[in-house]
């Protein structure tokens, strides 16, 4: 060590040449992790300019969607608009960034707010228009608002269309749109407010024509080279791009401080130089630097004593304690001498003792450089203290390990406060998940549960995982036809800051539909911020039970209006019946002429066999109505067609009918087997009985899938029916509306009660002298 020192002592001028080199390299080191800085500033400084820019699009563009949605909801159920002056001059007022609305019905602009300046656009249709039509069909196709442009508006100037497509029972009725200028639009962005001297803006968007990308602000060099940022604005379609202006200032800006590294280096490297002539002064300074060590060491020993902390000297070979101060003998209770007879694996506690020898292992490796951990210890009275320790070598690296030096500081008493804190916590979450509800909190204005009990998994199969993993998680699984309203509902309450209470359905994970109670109230994080929490209530039973509950008051409603018809038509028939009874017995009594006595027998039968017939029909009326639980049966379609038309075979025959039988041999209904075969005996005899007198039958039977229900289609070409005559009184008992023989106004009425019974239904399609068809509907 001694020689090399020498060796730089007698070459000054070498010695300068390399503490100008080191001093220069470290220097030049410094400025490049300085300019790496201050450029990942620019770029973090650009971002968040872009980030705010596309903020303010983005509410601009949701000022737009709630203009639309407000506009659409002036529209009424018949697609008239209601109001539209007024709310389009509200709307246009409230929304700075809005500068017209329209309503476009079928895709023809018909009302614009202001008319003045825009009297051009009415009356245009965006469908037939080569431009407008395709991001027009893109809103339809997605049932959300989609913005077009920029692009010259038909009414002049540049501007971005943002169209809204409305559905009115299902059907698409028109758009409701929003106009912005573009030069309101970029305004309402901030772009303005973010010009300098460093960066510029572009603004975008591939053009559906020729599928280039277009540029629509002011400057339009080629910035492709340059070191830009870019983020996308899916609403529209739309690019925004922010670029630097001169990207080489940053490095030019550095060349004085390199200049100045430079010049502080060689001076540095001078002055070793100057210095390595002069020894004797070196010898003093090295005299001053051991008086500053031993000042150093003084001041050490009295930072020892006198700490607020617990300070230990250890040796690192064994783990004794050389030294202690005061304040570690006060915290462990033994005194100076006792701990130097000690080492530290003896007050430690054995739970966290591996932790310790671990550390302190790779410590002596040379692995780590220092360790902190938390750990217990025991003092003199076997108490536990709880101690957060910090270990430091005293040895230089890859030099023996010798002593360390182990700064101890007491936290038992946060450790107290944790362990109340965490029982505490445990104690409520055991109460939450304790709770017979789906316990949840959640944003009130933007979507997204922030906490979940464990009971959702009971009740809908769903862990509190899937729940946070998806913002939309809540909104995706509420039953499709009550999605709208209950999300409508929870928005408008959370605008309005009160809680509120409603009952809705939810599909579980094992895809059942559980009704739920959702009881909802607010609480404030802020004055600015409010969050929803709430309880959700399996109601599942109860709601089943009401349902039931309701279609039995539907049933027995249903039933009575049945019985008081049957009753009418049992007071009305048999009265006729027993009349002509009456009046032929008395007519036999007063007649003294055997033939006529004879006659009016004759028509005595006559009458009686009808009062029997009425009998019969009204007992299997009164079969059907009182059999409140039919067999139900998986009944093959086909199977029951061949048996009815095997029976009509001689009909078929005799009216030279064609049967054309559309069904497959797989499609099965749910029905009674008996009443089956009565409802197709009906049908297709009446099919054949009521033929036209100028064309053979011809009768087509399809069958297929409409709103959960098996229809099968029976369709002849007959005499028809006038529905606006009989409608009415189609399916009356003893109705009858043809002049044919046969008809006695009982089997359609049967027909009816039976597929009533078994909450089917029937309807009817039919034309004079065309043919009639029947759809008979199956649950």
């Amino acid at each position: 060590m001694t020689a090399l020192n020498n060796w730089f002592l007698l070459r000054p001028k070498i010695s300068g040449v390399l503490v100008f080199t080191l001093l220069f390299s470290i220097l030049n080191l410094a400025i490049y992790f300085r300019y790496e800085v201050i450029r990942e500033n620019e770029q973090r400084n650009m971002t968040y300019i872009l980030n705010v820019v596309k903020q303010n699009i983005e509410q601009t563009l949701k000022s737009s969607y709630a203009t639309t949605i407000t506009l659409a909801l002036t529209i009424d159920d018949s697609g008239n608009p209601k109001n539209f002056e007024e709310v389009g001059k509200q709307l246009v007022a409230n929304y700075t960034s809005v500068d017209a609305v329209q309503l476009v019905p079928k895709g023809v602009i018909k009302y614009t707010y202001p008319l003045k300046g825009n009297e051009a656009a009415i009356n245009f249709d965006i469908l037939h228009h080569p431009v407008h039509r395709k991001s027009a069909l893109r809103a339809i196709a997605t049932k959300s608002i989609y913005f077009s442009g920029p692009r010259e508006l038909i009414q002049g100037g540049m501007g971005v269309v943002g169209r809204l497509p409305v559905f009115k029972k299902g059907r698409f009725w028109g758009f409701s749109s929003v106009i912005l200028k573009f030069d309101t639009f970029i305004k309402s962005t901030g772009i303005g407010s973010f010009k300098s001297d460093k960066y510029y803006f572009q603004f975008s968007k591939i053009n559906p024509i020729t599928h280039k990308e277009e540029f629509f602000l002011e400057d339009k060099s080629d910035f492709s080279k340059k070191n830009y940022q870019k983020v996308e604005i899916p609403e529209g379609g739309w690019n925004l791009y922010i670029i630097p202006k001169n990207e080489s200032a940053l490095f030019w800006a550095f060349m004085p401080v390199i200049s100045i590294a430079f010049l502080l280096s060689l001076l540095c490297g001078f002055f070793v130089t100057t210095l390595l002539k002069k020894p004797s002064e070196l010898q003093k300074l090295v005299e001053a630097q051991t008086l500053k060590l031993a000042r150093s060491e003084s001041l050490f020993k009295s930072i020892f004593e006198h700490a607020g902390l617990g300070i230990t000297h250890n040796n690192s070979k064994d783990g004794s304690y050389i030294d202690a101060n005061d304040k570690f003998c006060e915290l462990i209770g033994y005194s100076k001498d006792e701990i130097k007879s000690m080492d530290f694996m003896k007050i430690t506690h054995p739970e966290d003792l591996q932790a310790d020898l671990d550390y302190m292992q790779r410590l002596k490796n040379g692995e780590i450089n220092q360790f902190s951990m938390e750990k217990r210890y025991f003092d003199k009275n076997g108490k536990i203290i709880w101690v957060n320790i910090t270990v430091t070598p005293l040895w230089e690296h890859k030099d023996n390990p010798t002593n360390h030096i182990t700064i101890v500081e007491d936290i038992t008493q946060r450790k107290e406060s944790e362990k109340l804190i965490l029982e505490s916590q445990k104690k409520i979450k055991d109460l939450i998940d304790s709770i017979d509800g789906i316990v949840w909190e959640g944003n009130s204005v933007e979507p997204g549960v922030t906490f979940v009990s464990k009971k959702s998994e009971d009740i809908l199969g769903y862990t509190p995982e899937e729940w946070l993993a998806d913002k939309y998680f809540w909104r995706k699984i509420i039953h499709p036809d009550d999605r709208d309203w209950v999300i409508k509902q929870s928005t408008d309450n959370a605008k309005a800051r009160k809680a509120f209470d409603t009952e809705y359905r939810i599909i579980a994970k094992n895809g059942n539909t559980v009704w739920v109670r959702d009881i909802v109230s607010i609480y404030h994080e802020s004055v600015e911020s409010i969050k929803f929490r709430g309880i959700l209530i399996d109601i599942t039973k109860s709601k089943q039970f009401e349902i039931d509950l309701n279609n039995s008051l539907t049933l027995v409603t249903e039933q009575n209006k049945r019985l008081l018809n049957f009753s009418h038509i049992v007071s009305h028939n048999l009265r006729s019946h027993t009349s002509n009874i009456q009046s032929l017995i008395n007519l036999i009594e007063m007649s003294d002429n055997e033939y006529e006595k004879k006659e009016l027998l004759v028509l005595l039968k006559s009458v009686s066999e009808a009062l029997n017939e009425t009998m019969d029909n009204l007992n299997e009326v009164v079969s059907i109505q009182t059999n409140i639980t039919p067999v139900i049966e998986e009944l093959n379609l086909n199977k029951f067609i061949k048996r009815t038309l095997e029976v009509l075979r001689n009909q078929i025959v005799k009216n030279e009918a064609k049967i054309e039988n559309n069904i497959s041999d797989d499609e099965t209904v749910k029905f009674n087997p008996a009443y089956l075969e009565s409802v197709l005996l009906n049908f297709l005899s009446n099919a054949i009985r009521y033929k036209h007198p100028e064309r053979n039958p011809r009768i087509e039977l399809n069958s297929y899938l409409e709103d959960n229900y098996r229809v099968v289609e029976i369709k002849d070409n007959g005499i028809g029916i006038d529905l606006d005559k009989n409608g009415n009184k189609l399916f009356g008992m003893y109705k009858t509306f043809t002049n044919n023989p046969e008809s006695r106004g009982i089997g359609l009425f049967i027909t009816k009660n039976q597929i009533d019974a078994l909450k089917g239904k029937i309807k009817v399609e039919s034309k004079l002298n065309e043919g009639t068809t029947f759809k008979i509907y199956f649950k």
